[in-house]
């Protein structure tokens, strides 16, 4: 008999946004004028730059020359039913359950507060590129709603992750049901419900990296892992060169590992990633403001740490160095 370990942050996350109808209304600060718009990026173009999309427009139409600055931004939210939004909550649970062929579960939510990768991040503020994300309004509401209804075990100082992988580590009747990617690097059967037609999957190898119809790099198993040290993780701010002058990104990290046959290979081409990207110990300011010195360990060893799963609660005060299993496996790095 198969068990369901149900990261259920997805679920709360996608019923509580579907949940709602977002605009965000954009004030002309001198005039008044209001236009309602999907998003910021609609109005404005791409972040960075901020110079694109519909104030481009206006601009080129009325001989303007506005830059965002000239604009104010209100976020507006228009709920459904909370009813209707329990009710999805409940269909949607028992759904994921179901189609990865499971007949009994175990549930784990995140408190919603931060994390000990919270405390690790020294360079860039684990998580901090979401702060200024808006919540759900029925978030909470959703929070406690799967908590009752599948008694879900609420987790703190770890992510609800954490907690699956703990659950269903090296355990062949467990299958961990997640849609974030960082599963796939980790010792478990993984459903992801969003790729249905993978099936279950056994990440518990040395596994594979590819490019998916995107050409977005995905991969499964310890290469995916190393990997995700390679390189980062845009969605929870952490990046290999995030201290770094050169330029690095997911398909650099990519080439660099996707023909290792084995783990010494690939810790050896972790390490020649870093070593490039940080030829010279240098001084920096981290995101709290304090200055300090780092060189390619000190930040490979950070994103180790921010890019591994915990694989037992001991592992919160006994950590697993990457230095550690670098000397385990044999790969010279002095």
């Amino acid at each position: 008999m198969t068990t369901a370990v149900v990261d259920t942050d997805f679920i709360l996350h996608a019923v509580a946004c579907a949940g709602e109808k977002r605009y965000v209304d954009v004030i002309h600060k001198a005039s008044g004028r209001k236009l309602r718009v999907d998003n910021k990026t609609q109005f404005y173009g791409s972040w960075q730059r901020k110079d694109g999309g519909i104030l481009a427009e206006i601009n080129r139409a009325k001989g303007k020359d506005w830059t965002w600055e000239d604009f104010e931004y209100i976020d507006v939210q228009e709920p459904e039913p909370l009813e209707n939004v329990l009710h999805s909550a409940k269909v949607m649970f028992e759904s994921v359950v179901k189609r990865a062929g499971c007949s009994k579960y175990k549930a784990f939510i995140g408190d919603g507060k931060p994390t000990f990768r919270n405390e690790l991040a020294t360079i860039l503020e684990y998580k901090g590129n979401r702060k200024d994300l808006i919540s759900p309004i029925y978030k909470d509401e959703v929070r406690d709603y799967l908590v009752r209804k599948f008694k879900v075990v609420t987790v703190s100082g770890i992510e609800a992750d954490d907690a699956c992988i703990i659950e269903a580590f090296k355990k062949k009747d467990h299958v961990v049901i997640a849609v974030d990617k960082d599963t796939g690097g980790n010792a478990v059967n993984w459903f992801n419900p969003n790729h249905e037609e993978d099936g279950v999957v056994n990440c518990d190898q040395f596994g594979k990296l590819w490019l998916n119809n995107k050409n977005e790099v995905r991969g499964i198993g310890r290469l995916f892992f190393y990997y995700q040290c390679a390189y980062g993780d845009d969605v929870d701010n952490y990046r290999a060169n995030s201290a770094s002058d050169k330029r690095w990104g997911s398909k650099s990290a990519y080439k660099a590992l996707v023909g290792c046959q084995n783990d010494k290979e690939a810790l050896e081409a972790l390490v020649g990633v870093y070593k490039s990207l940080y030829p010279e110990p240098k001084m920096i300011t981290g995101w709290r403001g304090d200055e300090f010195e780092i060189d390619w360990l000190y930040v490979a060893s950070e994103n180790w740490q921010l890019a591994r799963m915990l694989r037992s609660m001991d592992e919160l005060t006994n950590r697993i160095e990457l230095e550690d299993v670098l000397c385990k496996v044999g790969v010279k790095y002095d």
